[in-house]
């Protein structure tokens, strides 16, 4: 277990409602405010345009929250999105990866070379098979023809 892992531990109702203020207040402060200051700075802005309409403040809290999380998107280092120029290949790197494709193409030919042997070889014994069923059907029938004749002779 990490050593490093602290515990809060919350008793009777004292503790509930510090928790409940704690809770609030943080919300208070990262996101109703924030919101209450861009509903306030939109509604500046735009005062005297009637072709835009004033905020109220889920509008505020919904336009800091786009804020908010536009900026840790950009600002973080693990994003998916980048702005930049791109590289390109060494000479190098260009000649290691189609060696790469090669032996990978490669590979792939002779491991659909080998399923291709074994199903020829699968369809090789199911004919011979095949061929040696029709084989003892027609030596049956034959054997079985000349038992019908020698029947037929002792009949008669």
């Amino acid at each position: 277990m990490n050593k490093n892992f602290k515990v809060i531990t919350i008793n009777g109702i004292r503790g509930v409602l510090a928790a409940i203020f704690i809770v609030l207040g943080l919300i208070a402060g990262f996101i109703i405010s924030p919101g209450w200051v861009c509903m306030q700075l939109w509604n500046y802005v735009f005062e005297d345009s009637n072709t835009v309409a004033l905020m109220n403040i889920y509008q505020g809290i919904m336009l800091w929250t786009i804020i908010a999380l536009s900026l840790y998107a950009l600002n973080n280092k693990k994003a998916l999105i980048g702005f930049g120029s791109y590289q390109g290949l060494s000479p190098e790197q260009i000649k290691d990866l189609m060696a790469r494709a090669k032996q990978s193409e490669t590979k792939m030919m002779n491991e659909i070379e080998s399923i291709n042997k074994e199903i020829k070889k699968e369809l090789e014994k199911k004919i011979i098979s095949d061929k040696e069923q029709e084989i003892i059907k027609s030596e049956n029938n034959e054997n079985n023809d000349e038992e019908t004749k020698e029947k037929e002779e002792l009949r008669s």
